[in-house]
């Protein structure tokens, strides 16, 4: 909420008032100290504001700090619901981010199976209900909450159940962790001992052999990317991309990573059924220090 006085969003509710016209609205006080001025909204337009708040809008920058290195680890098309998903893989991930205090994760999309009643697709490759989906997977990662730095969606949670439903379990799920919601691509910065890190991140779209053509687009549109990373076809891998730039007069090596993130899944019967290529389950983790970024898989081997 921005106080329609000065812009700022330094705001402080100062109680819930009902007019004598019988209209509720929430009063606001300003916190910046050159306006102090009050001002109210209808109730339902503060908790609808309240809501989107959590949002990372198309063109913002969500931005992080911190006082030392970190660990981020990316978890893509983990699948909860699905018959093939790799429980024991994704507990591992789990207790990797709970038990290192400088671990941090974000999950990229396809995070639940969600298949559902009279879908296009059979409901024979999930293993209980969407709704026990989103409330089980909660459960699930409810001990690492804390430490999420964002939420997507897929074309499996977020597009079937917008287009379906015109609900966006994603968005719930967010917003029930309390982290930001990033429905779209875009930038994430990352402060770390002073040194900005930017990482570019989307779920992806293409089913295409070769992942790096998605990637290549992501970078044309997000050229300040130090990290590009993608999801949705389940392939494993990250690799450095070295280029040659002018710094302080002088030639310099630039060095920017290409990733995609992997799965939860083993091998599903739809991927054998198409003959798609075996890919290995598992996640990608980045090193972040003020000096450099290093990255490496952990995987399962299928």
């Amino acid at each position: 909420m921005n106080c329609p006085h000065c812009g700022s969003n330094k705001v402080h509710k100062d109680g819930v008032r009902e007019r004598k016209s019988g209209k509720v609205v929430q009063e606001f006080e300003c916190q910046n100290i050159s306006c102090n001025k009050y001002f109210s909204v209808k109730i339902q337009d503060a908790l609808l504001e309240e809501v989107r708040g959590n949002r990372v809008e198309p063109g913002d920058i969500l931005r992080y700090n911190f006082d030392k290195p970190i660990r981020l680890h990316g978890a893509t098309d983990i699948h909860h619901g699905a018959v093939e998903h790799n429980w024991k893989l994704f507990d591992k991930f789990i207790e990797t981010v709970h038990e290192d205090p400088d671990a941090r994760w974000f999950m990229n999309g396809d995070n639940i199976e969600l298949i559902p009643p009279n879908y296009k697709i059979s409901q024979r490759g999930q293993a209980m209900e969407p709704d026990e989906q989103q409330l089980t997977f909660f459960k699930r990662i409810e001990k690492i909450a804390d430490k999420c730095l964002f939420i997507r969606g897929g074309n499996h949670d977020y597009i079937r159940s917008v287009n379906l439903l015109g609900f966006d379990v994603s968005m719930a799920l967010a917003d029930r962790m309390g982290v930001p919601y990033f429905e779209l691509p875009g930038y994430m910065q990352l402060n770390v001992q002073g040194r900005d890190w930017n990482i570019v991140s989307m779920h992806g779209k293409s089913g295409g052999q070769n992942g790096d053509l998605e990637l290549n687009k992501l970078a044309s549109t997000y050229s300040q990317g130090d990290v590009y990373f993608a999801g949705h076809n389940h392939q494993l891998y990250c690799k450095p991309i070295d280029s040659l730039i002018i710094h302080k007069g002088e030639e310099r090596l630039h060095r920017r990573w290409y990733v995609r993130g992997g799965s939860f899944l083993n091998y599903a019967d739809y991927a054998r059924y198409s003959a798609y290529p075996i890919v290995r389950a598992g996640w990608i983790t980045m090193e972040l220090t003020k000096d450099k970024i290093k990255a490496w898989t952990n995987y399962h081997e299928v």
